[in-house]
């Protein structure tokens, strides 16, 4: 017993950052022979209302779902828009919606140290999922179209009877149909989707398995290799539902990381990480809009999809300034390869391509505290560590722009 204390000892300056699964402040440190370590570690997100668009900049993360309701969206008013009435715009009125984000996760960790060089290990991760949607209605002001329940069609607004649309109407048009009159008759067929309204719901996230290997250790250096496999548990993106999100992208992945540490200036360690992402093609069901910033569509098509690898670069500094206290400043650099999908039914399979070459640039803070010290001293019963950090996506393209607070705590035995 109290070898392993003495090895664990040596080890208490860097397991604030060990493998596996999440990819914030890692280094190229593995657990001694024989040695477990268990770990709980909750992310819990800021509202995310934000997004970065293709140039970078900030945009309301609605900004797709505020539009004109006209012939681009709802086909079936184009018809106005020709004989006998000539409308220069077929128009329902405006969206006017305001939604947010909110994410938690609750990853579990378990490694053991199969020698002194190799590690292995798996993630688990569950989330809860919710998307809080403050405001959806109709605005009508600009509206051009509306419905005449004596005849039981749409017309425009200028012929006598006409009213505008409701808000309900519009659901009902997203949904099933608009029964114009009550007659229980759909009049005008609708999307398919579910209703537009605040969702949630909570789910295992996709799961993560590997190992690492130690291949180079010296006074200054340490130098290491991680493979791991994600596998596809999560639920993926409903394509009925208009603002759910995904807890799994639905592919199978290979992880390979390569991670390298200087360690020659007392009470410090210098990290540099590199990982690569490989998934693998699959095949899934998708609905398929005109334009990547128009989602209402009511083409669907079970396509093949490619979905496009991931190159990260992260650096990091750790100090250790007090007796099993450390703090650490790190800089994650993503970016994420176009998507490649494909179909046979000549749709523009090209809207779900754009805006999928993304970049990602984080920071995090962390302060992490360990026992091991104490226990080793008698001083503490267990050897464990805590840690709380910040993350902040501070600039980027293609995605949300979001920041969470972390805690976790890890026993080891």
């Amino acid at each position: 017993m109290m070898k392993r204390v003495g090895v664990l000892a040596l080890f208490a300056l860097f397991f604030c950052h060990m493998f596996p699964g999440v990819s914030y402040a890692d280094n190229a440190e593995v657990l001694p022979k024989g040695v477990s370590r268990v770990s709980l570690n909750g992310q819990f997100y800021f509202p995310v209302d934000e997004r970065y668009d293709p140039d970078g900049h900030t945009e309301d993360i609605a900004a797709d779902y505020n539009a004109a309701l006209d012939s681009s969206v709802f086909p079936a008013l184009a018809v106005f828009e020709g004989p006998p009435f000539n409308l220069p715009v077929a128009s329902v009125g405006d969206s006017v919606v305001d939604f947010e984000f909110e994410w938690q996760e609750l990853d579990f960790f378990y490694q053991l140290g199969v020698t002194d060089r190799l590690t292995v290990g798996i993630h688990i991760p569950y989330w809860w999922n919710k998307t809080d949607v403050k405001e959806a209605r109709l605005d009508t002001t600009n509206a051009t179209v509306g419905k005449n329940v004596a005849m039981n069609t749409l017309l425009p607004l200028a012929v006598p009877g006409t009213v505008p649309l409701t808000t309900e109407d519009i659901q009902n048009l997203l949904g099933a149909g608009l029964d114009i009159n009550g007659d229980g008759i759909i009049d005008v067929p609708g999307f398919g989707y579910k209703r537009f309204e605040t969702w949630s719901e909570s789910g295992l996230a996709d799961v993560e398995a590997g190992f690492r290997y130690q291949y180079f250790k010296t006074e200054n250096w340490r130098l290491a290799f991680t493979g791991a496999v994600r596998f596809p548990t999560g639920k993926v993106d409903d394509p009925d539902n208009l603002i759910d999100s995904e807890f799994g992208e639905g592919v199978w992945a290979g992880l390979f990381q390569f991670q390298n540490d200087y360690i020659g200036i007392e009470n410090l360690v210098l990290n540099a990480t590199f990982r690569y992402e490989l998934k693998f093609p699959d095949e899934e069901k998708l609905r398929i809009p005109d334009n990547v910033d128009q989602p209402i569509t009511a083409n669907m098509e079970k396509v093949d999809r490619d979905l496009g690898d991931v190159i990260e670069f992260e650096i990091e500094g750790s100090y250790d300034f007090l007796e099993g206290l450390s703090f650490s400043l790190l800089y994650e650099f993503e970016y994420y390869m176009q998507d490649e999908v494909s179909g046979n039914l000549g749709f523009n399979y090209e809207s779900l391509e754009d805006e999928t070459r993304r970049r990602s640039h984080i920071g995090i803070v962390t302060l992490c505290y360990s026992t091991i010290p104490r226990f080793q001293k008698k001083k503490f019963p267990v050897p464990l560590e805590a840690f709380v950090r910040y993350r902040n996506r501070f600039a980027g393209k293609n995605i949300p722009k979001s920041q969470w607070i972390g805690v976790g705590l890890s026993i080891f035995f």
